[in-house]
């Protein structure tokens, strides 16, 4: 029972550590730059019905579709488009003006149901998101062959043990066997050679 025991709770101590990890990972990637801009609408509220927030300050975040002026869309459809004035001038983590396909969080706040006056603009530009992604997917797939080529999931008993360990197992095992063959193989020849001698002496009386 004890054995099962902490079988059980291995395999519930790594559900819910991956469970923390994943929960950590949409944390991080869903936290604003600007902690202060939490407490503001965002464009998941903001899209749907604009006209209710028209005169507050908001927080819209989207791709840029166009320059001149720039608009966003708040969706990856395209709907959800709002004019952003003064988003260049008030671009804080880039020097040059805004492009087309852009990643853009603006706060300011909403004139009209489709304009927002911005205060604070940042970006990424779409070559630095896909560049993260490829690194990310690239030190993901180093880190996942590493572990696969060191450790293997063993099913009796529910855990990751080194490959190592396993190919001294089998050794051993094999090892083990060969052996047991071996002294087999010995005592039939013994028997043999005594029924020989038994046989002989049984025919000379």
């Amino acid at each position: 029972m004890q054995f099962f025991a902490g079988q059980r709770g291995r395999l519930l101590a790594g559900v819910v550590l991956g469970a923390l990890l994943g929960g950590c990972l949409l944390w991080a990637g869903a936290t604003p730059g600007d902690p202060l801009e939490s407490a503001y609408p965002d464009e998941v509220e903001v899209t749907p019905t604009p006209e209710a927030y028209v005169g507050e300050q908001v927080v819209l975040g989207g791709r840029v579709v166009d320059t001149d002026p720039v608009v966003i869309a708040t969706r990856a459809s395209g709907y959800g488009r709002f004019t952003l004035v003064n988003a260049d001038d008030r671009l804080q983590n880039a020097d040059g003006p805004l492009e087309r396909g852009d990643r853009v969080t603006a706060f300011g706040t909403l004139e009209a149901d489709s304009t927002l006056v911005v205060e604070r603009t940042t970006t990424r530009k779409s070559s630095e998101t896909g560049y993260m992604l490829a690194v990310s997917a690239i030190a993901g797939l180093w880190v996942a062959g590493r572990f696969i080529r060191g450790w293997r999931f063993d099913r009796a008993t529910l855990a990751f043990i080194p490959r190592e360990r396993s190919s001294k197992t089998a050794d051993q095992s094999s090892r083990r066997q060969g052996s047991d063959r071996s002294g087999r193989s010995q005592q039939a020849r013994t028997r043999q050679n005594q029924r020989a001698r038994t046989d002989g002496g049984d025919r000379r009386a």
